[in-house]
């Protein structure tokens, strides 16, 4: 990224998340313009979001932020009235997770019917010479277009930082739906982890701490040799039939992005038992086995912003702060 000196900044689009960030961001003493979201007044009571970004908690945003510090959008940032109004004197320009739901238009399901495409973003961008765009889960040929404009591009959902800080959030709301779905308690209960990574080591951890009885898998012999030591019972998620077969098992939750729970392993499991798949499209369950064996099978995708819309917004903006704070001189002020 070219070294650009950020001091104003648009928010485009998205739900709560996004005007917690903005708020964050204006806290941090940047100034912030807002469109895509209706003013209080003018608020559509009716509006939806995508369930798979967020809950319908984040649906009422005024609500939320009323509840929080007693303020309305107005207080996240200057409300404008087109996109070009938003943008025009800025540095740069914030869409929201995901930026699009199609790879066309902008997720903005707290703008009544307003629709507003990414090709029109970067002609916008481009015309008022505004040269820093962030976003969650940008589609790659509008990342191409953005910098075959002069466009710099930072995904932040593609961040390590990112995606470490948001295992707690994940971790917790998959725990719970357990605690919703099952007929025993966490404590006492028998759980397996399919996956050491970062959602696999926060879960386990907050699991065993409920006094649920932990077993967590993993592929490689160093993650294996840590689950040991962390006081879990180790498993090769390679030969998950195996230890299917020996232990039954209150819930399952995988956290790996492929399939690891097919006709073999469903099979093995047990009549009652929870499966809570916490992986990204495509999943790690073969759904329609699962259904033909009657599983209780639950594709929690996106937990964070359903279960903590305002720690999710805060870890965004925190991510995009050190983005565009590594690019400050030292010494150097926002202000």
């Amino acid at each position: 990224m070219e070294n650009i000196n950020v001091r104003k900044i648009a928010v485009i689009g998205g739900d709560a998340r996004s005007l917690i960030a903005a708020a964050r961001l204006g806290e941090s003493g940047y100034e912030v313009n807002l469109y895509g979201f209706c003013g209080e007044t003018e608020a559509d009571s009716t509006a939806v979001v995508d369930s798979l970004c967020c809950s319908s908690s984040c649906a009422r945003p005024h609500e939320l932020l009323h509840n929080l510090a007693g303020g309305d959008v107005r207080d996240c940032g200057a409300v404008c009235s087109s996109a070009e109004e938003a943008i025009d004197g800025c540095d740069a320009v914030i869409l929201p997770l995901p930026a699009s739901k199609d790879g066309v238009r902008i997720s903005m399901p707290l703008a009544g019917n307003t629709v507003l495409t990414l090709a029109e973003i970067c002609g916008i961008m481009a015309s008022c010479n505004v040269r820093l765009l962030c976003g969650g889960k940008l589609p790659s040929g509008f990342v191409t277009l953005c910098e075959s404009r002069g466009i710099s591009v930072f995904d932040y959902y593609g961040r390590e930082e990112f995606a470490i800080a948001n295992a707690v959030p994940t971790a917790e709301g998959a725990i719970e739906i357990a605690m919703k779905e099952l007929p025993v308690t966490i404590d006492g209960s028998s759980a397996l982890v399919i996956g050491h990574g970062r959602i696999g080591k926060v879960l386990s951890r907050l699991l065993c701490a409920l006094g649920a009885d932990v077993t967590v898998s993993a592929r490689k012999p160093a993650d294996l040799a840590w689950i040991k030591a962390e006081g879990y019972t180790p498993a090769e998620t390679g030969k998950l039939s195996e230890v299917l077969s020996k232990k039954r098992y209150d819930a399952i939750f995988n956290t790996v992005p492929h399939t690891v729970l097919g006709a073999k392993e469903l099979a093995r499991i047990q009549a009652g038992t929870l499966i809570v798949d916490l992986a990204s499209k495509p999943g790690g369950v073969d759904i329609k086995e699962a259904e033909r064996l009657s599983h209780n099978v639950i594709w929690a995708l996106s937990l964070p912003g359903k279960v903590a819309p305002v720690t999710s917004g805060h870890i965004i903006a925190d991510t995009i702060l050190a983005h565009i704070g590594s690019n400050r001189k030292e010494g150097e002020s926002c202000s």
